[in-house]
Formats: C-alpha cells, sequence, structure tokens
C-alpha cells in the first residue's frame, strides 16, 4: 500500500512550510524526532530537484503573474533541505538543482530565489548546479543548436540509458519525430528502432536519494506536470526530448491538430505546437523518462508545492492558485496521481499517468493509494462524486476534469 500526505499551508514562510511538511511526515508514519531518517542515511549523496522552468514572466505570455506560480518556491527548497540535513548527521551531500528552460537565465534565477543562502547553512556541502550543457541567450534563436550557447553542464558528466524495446516510443516510425532544436537528425538517431536514448546528469542519475519538488501545475502539452513530466529536468541531451511529430493527422504528425492550424501557425510569431491532447508523442517521452530513472535504483521522496499553484495556460503562462497544498510521499508516480485528482483531473484522462495503470506498473493501483489529507485518512480518495481544488483548464483540456464528465 503507498500512502500519499496532503497538508495545507497559506503562506511561504520558512517556519510554516516546515510545520507543514512534519505533519505529512507524521502521517506518513515517520519518526517525530528525525523524520527523514526514514528516507536519507549517513553519507548519503542527495539530489534535490526542484521546478525552475524559467527565471521571469515570458513576454510572449497573455498576461503577467507571479513566477511562484510557475516554479517552486525557495522556502519548500529550504525547508526539505533542513530536513536532509539534518538526516545526514553531518556525513553526506546536499546537491541541488535542475536544468531549465535553455532560455532561463540561471543568475537571474539564483537572484530571484535567494536559494544560494542555504549553501553556508548547514554541516554537510551544498552545491546548486545549473546542468544545462547548452543555453539560448536570446529567445529570437530559440530552436538553433547552433546559436546556442555552451555551458559547462553537469560537473559530473553524463549516464546514458538506452530504453531499447521498453521505450513508449519504440515502433513509431522517428521520421518526424521534434525535439528541442530545429537540426532533427540528433532526435531521430536517438530514436530509430532498438536505440531509444536518454542522457542523465550524472549528479542527479547516481544520487542515493532524489528528492522531487516540483510545482502543482497544468501543462498544454500533457495536461499536467509534476514528478514524472518534471524528469524534463534530468535530461542534459535536450534534443533527445520527442515532444511531437512535426504536421497533423493527415499526415502522421500530432504538432496540430489540422492542416489549418498548421499553416496558420507558419506565419504566426507566438505558436503553440503539440500544445493539445491528441499529441500522441511527449507522453510517451514522458513515461520512458520514468522508465529510465527506475533503471537504478535508488531512494525517493518528493513534496509538491501547490501552496501558490498554477492553473490554465501551463507551463509558462499560468494564472496562479492559492490551493494552499503540500503533497508528499516516497514514490512519485503515486503522488503523481494524487495530485492530478486533487486538482479535480481524471488520472485517467493523462495519458502518461493512465499508461502505468493500464500496464499496472510495479503492481501501483488506485485502490493501493491510501491518501490522509491533514492527519485523517481518506475514504475513496480518487471517487469521481468527490470535490477537491477544481483547477481552471484551458478549453481544449477540458476533458481531463471530472467536472466535465459530469456536466455530459
Amino acid at each position: 500500500m503507498k500512502k500519499v500526505a496532503i497538508e495545507h499551508c497559506d503562506n511561504y514562510r520558512l517556519e510554516s512550510v516546515k510545520a507543514s511538511l512534519k505533519q505529512c511526515f507524521a502521517d506518513l508514519g515517520y519518526p517525530a524526532d528525525n523524520p527523514f531518517s526514514a528516507v536519507v542515511k549517513p553519507g548519503d549523496k542527495v539530489f534535490i530537484k526542484p521546478n525552475w522552468v524559467a527565471s521571469r514572466w515570458r513576454k510572449s505570455c497573455p498576461h503577467v503573474d507571479t513566477l511562484y506560480c510557475v516554479i517552486t518556491h525557495p522556502a519548500v527548497i529550504e525547508a526539505v533541505a533542513d530536513f536532509v540535513a539534518d538526516a545526514l548527521q553531518g556525513k553526506g551531500e546536499i546537491i541541488i538543482g535542475d536544468n531549465p528552460s535553455i532560455d532561463a537565465d540561471f543568475q537571474e534565477l539564483m537572484e530571484f530565489t535567494r536559494i544560494e543562502r542555504v549553501k553556508d547553512k548547514y554541516d554537510v556541502p551544498v552545491r546548486i548546479v545549473d546542468l544545462r550543457p547548452l543555453v539560448c541567450d536570446d529567445l529570437k534563436n530559440y530552436g538553433k543548436k547552433d546559436l546556442m550557447v555552451k555551458h559547462d553542464g553537469d560537473p559530473e558528466g553524463t549516464v546514458e540509458v538506452n530504453l531499447g524495446k521498453d521505450s513508449l516510443l519504440y515502433g513509431i516510425d522517428p521520421q518526424r519525430f521534434r525535439g528541442v532544436f530545429d537540426e532533427r537528425e540528433e532526435t531521430v538517431a536517438s530514436h530509430t528502432g532498438e536505440t531509444q536514448l536518454y542522457t542523465f546528469a550524472k549528479s542527479l542519475y547516481d544520487a542515493d536519494v532524489y528528492i522531487s519538488i516540483p510545482k502543482l501545475k497544468t501543462h498544454q502539452k500533457v495536461g499536467a506536470t509534476l514528478n514524472l513530466k518534471g524528469l524534463v529536468g534530468s535530461i542534459c541531451n535536450k534534443n533527445q526530448l520527442v515532444h511531437w511529430q512535426v504536421g497533423y493527422p493527415e499526415i502522421h504528425g500530432d504538432e496540430y491538430p489540422d492542416k489549418k492550424s498548421y499553416d496558420e501557425a507558419q506565419k504566426a510569431t507566438v505558436t503553440h505546437r503539440g500544445a493539445w491532447p491528441g499529441n500522441d508523442t511527449i507522453w510517451r517521452m514522458v513515461g520512458d523518462l520514468y522508465q529510465g530513472m527506475k533503471k537504478k535504483e535508488r531512494r525517493y521522496f518528493t513534496v509538491i508545492d501547490g501552496i501558490i499553484a498554477g492553473e490554465g495556460q501551463g507551463p509558462f503562462c499560468p494564472t496562479s492558485k492559492n490551493a494552499n497544498t503540500l503533497i508528499a510521499a516516497d514514490d512519485l508516480y503515486a503522488a503523481d496521481l494524487v495530485a492530478v485528482r486533487y486538482m479535480g483531473f481524471n488520472p485517467a484522462k493523462i495519458k502518461y499517468l493512465n499508461h502505468f495503470l493500464e500496464e499496472k506498473y510495479e503492481d501501483i493501483t488506485l485502490d493501493g493509494i491510501s491518501v490522509v489529507d491533514s492527519g485523517k485518512n481518506v475514504d475513496n480518495f480518487f471517487s469521481a462524486n468527490t470535490g477537491y481544488l477544481d483547477f481552471y483548464v484551458v478549453d481544449k483540456w477540458a476533458e481531463i476534469k471530472y467536472m466535465a464528465e459530469k456536466g455530459k
């Protein structure tokens, strides 16, 4: 039985976040005096991965809101790091890092979040790392690999994982695959036949403990972005991440729903390629990343930051939602299932989540997840008849909401 804790916090003061996390730990049955000792052992290398997808609000967004409906708040990161440091007992290492969007300014992100203050806070070394080997310093050059700026990337290097026939992209003609760059040869070569490659950051992949701290947020390409979709930030070679197949269904693509929208996009300044439920490609990539991580044994934990959440046009242009929620578990997938249901969505309508449900991956079922909300066990948590946070989604994603089904 997997257990997931939901607790509530209405502000980002460090003491408030830590108090809510302590209740999460109690709900999960962790020891009160040193709760993370259930997950973290002295001497461990612990990688903490927030959602640092952006360093500022994009100019192409139709509105401007707080950046903390887009990225993880530093108070949640610091609270988690505090508990990790206690569990390490002076032995081990903490690494905090991400592979943000290629156009994010990491130094700007550090100045905005001020997270570097934790580097000298503990009796174990703390490193904060930008895992990107390439950076786009001008959004006008986005997608042009030869115009990217070389960056140090992960100081420990990379780990290449070949999923072969286990890949959810295996058996699909790769000729229309599109990664981050317009140059698609590398994307196609990485996903041809039994070659199904993903290059992970070594400091993340080889860590003894992986702690994910995503934002509770909608996503226009996959419905919701949490722990599994957040694994995009574990990959150093982003051109291996297949986001869609060029074109529209009549020509075997899923970039746009039809020829008209495809043609219109060729003249548009701002496009939304692959941003519709008919994208049958990106969810497979998300599933692959999860399978790739699970190839190596490690311990996991997650705290989903939903104190200020993001609804609507995620991942870059959501509207802030004061969800006042933290969701914690030692299983990334179980936490994602609980989170999407708490957002008001049907987990079966989120393709990458539903795939693992149908495959009974690691024997996880909805009935096999115990949910504790504010210290109380919740019966029939996944019932369609229960209302929770009711996140707004753009019209094209309306079918993932249980409310949409009830209105039929």
